[in-house]
């Protein structure tokens, strides 16, 4: 299953409240074989994406470690 790791736009702030990125569950899940990965912690928060598959917003906080994380706009609508 091939991972990309996501473009980091903002990273954690020191008082973040870290979690194990395996204790984090994604954001998005889709039907196909791609996961995207936050470019800080590696966790995953888009699982299983397709080629056709998109996420509604250009960008996400991660919930293991508090960076926000762009979309490739291949990704979006």
């Amino acid at each position: 299953m091939p991972s990309i790791l996501l473009k980091v736009r903002r990273p954690p702030s020191s008082a973040a409240d870290h979690r194990p990125p395996e204790l984090v569950k994604p954001v998005f899940r889709g039907s196909g074989d791609t996961d995207y990965q936050c470019g800080n912690c590696g966790s995953v928060i888009a699982a299983s994406m397709g080629p056709t598959q998109r996420v509604i917003v250009d960008a996400v906080t991660c919930s293991a470690c508090g960076a926000e994380n762009e979309f490739p706009a291949s990704l979006r609508p």
